[in-house]
């Protein structure tokens, strides 16, 4: 009997192990809380790259963006444009006028005031990889926004490596 009760204990408590294991670690847009800022964060799931640099693109241009990071996750693209500091009316619009976005992702914006990505792998590895940077013609950030913007993307560095 014993043998038993300590079996079901250890399948239980390793289904637990393995239900954590299955979450993911997210970071928030925001970079102030108390004035409604927020760094721009887009979630393609798409598999054609070339579909993601075309919406980075127009984006850039029509909004006036400044550089994006793209990075490949299992299922798609997250991309950021760490030194564009918005209000997060402003970053909802952008994520309902992008192309090849996460239908969810849109939807779901609606609702909250601020947005959170998936940084950490919810696999048995680490998903997510730098691809490259789209260079912006367009837009130079401010001092603050170059600050906060190097914040952010070194937030979303330690979280994806685990440091």
């Amino acid at each position: 009997m014993g043998f038993l009760k300590g079996l079901r204990q250890w399948l239980r408590m390793n289904k637990q192990e393995m239900e954590l294991k299955s979450l993911a670690i997210g970071m928030n847009s925001s970079v102030d809380i108390t004035q409604d800022l927020h760094i721009i964060m887009l979630d393609y799931d798409v598999e054609d790259i070339a579909l993601v640099e075309e919406s980075v693109k127009e984006l850039q241009e029509f909004w006036r963006l400044g550089e994006a990071e793209i990075f490949r996750t299992k299922h798609g693209y997250h991309v950021f444009f760490w030194f564009n500091i918005v209000p997060y009316g402003r970053l909802k619009m952008i994520i309902e006028y992008a192309k090849f976005v996460d239908p969810l992702y849109k939807y779901i914006s609606r609702f909250y005031n601020h947005r959170t990505i998936r940084v950490a792998g919810k696999y048995d590895h680490q998903d997510i990889v730098f691809v490259k940077v789209i260079k912006s013609k367009q837009y130079v950030p401010t001092a603050y926004e170059r600050d906060i913007g190097s914040m952010k993307r070194e937030e979303h560095r330690s979280l994806r490596e685990g440091t």
